[in-house]
């Protein structure tokens, strides 16, 4: 059996980034593995009769082994009686993320920042997008399984719309009477603006003018680390 990888351990910060790594590990260990975390009526047998249930109590084991692997003492201390992995799972999740109480209120306060973004006087692309993906981010931790995500065209759209005009108004216009407007993703006006933003910056210099923040050069903010 190929190796796993080293257990990502969660020591009390970045609840959220940990979270993702460690669904994913569990995910590598095996669907069931995964699916028993996520299974809230599963409960441990001391007597295993079926099939079923030898393998459930098998990728309970795993799930719990890992999930006890994958935490530092002090985060261990909150769930060493559990013997079910999706009892550690939820008490980690309400106790870092808070209950579906407070997620829901988190959800409407993230879902304002995003309704309200606008890009800042001077502020780059690279920083808009990273700091726009944030919002996004904090949205999604906080949606319920019922609610909708925004699309990548649906998020293209919302960042085009909020660039400052009094520096990008001849951009916007020309991005929106493309042909590739309908279908316009966030990689691809990033790609759009990034170009405009290098050419600017690129005449100022041979110019001699001061580059502005917004024209300052900035790297595609790496989405995933957000």
């Amino acid at each position: 059996m190929a190796s796993l990888g080293k257990i990502p351990v969660f020591a009390g910060e970045d609840y959220a980034y940990w979270k993702v790594r460690m669904r994913v590990f569990l995910q590598s260990m095996g669907a069931e593995v995964w699916e028993i975390t996520k299974n809230q009526a599963y409960e441990v047998l001391a007597v295993r009769t079926t099939p079923l249930q030898v393998s459930e109590h098998e990728a309970n084991a795993k799930a719990v082994n890992a999930l006890f692997a994958g935490v530092s003492r002090a985060e261990f201390s909150r769930v060493q009686g559990f013997q079910e992995a999706h009892k550690v799972w939820t008490c980690l999740e309400n106790y870092h993320e808070g209950t579906p109480q407070v997620k829901a209120r988190l959800f409407e306060t993230h879902r304002r920042e995003y309704e309200n973004f606008t890009q800042g006087p001077g502020e780059s692309i690279g920083d808009m997008f990273s700091r726009f993906q944030s919002i996004v981010n904090k949205v999604n931790a906080n949606r319920s399984a019922d609610a909708l995500e925004y699309t990548e065209h649906e998020k293209a759209l919302k960042l085009l719309y909020t660039l400052d005009l009094s520096m990008w108004d001849l951009k916007v216009n020309t991005i929106i009477e493309s042909a590739s407007y309908e279908t316009l993703t966030v990689n691809e006006l990033f790609s759009k603006l990034k170009a405009t933003e290098v050419d600017n910056q690129t005449r100022a210099k041979l110019n001699g003018a001061p580059l502005s923040k917004s024209h300052r050069s900035c790297d595609w903010p790496r989405w995933n680390e957000l």
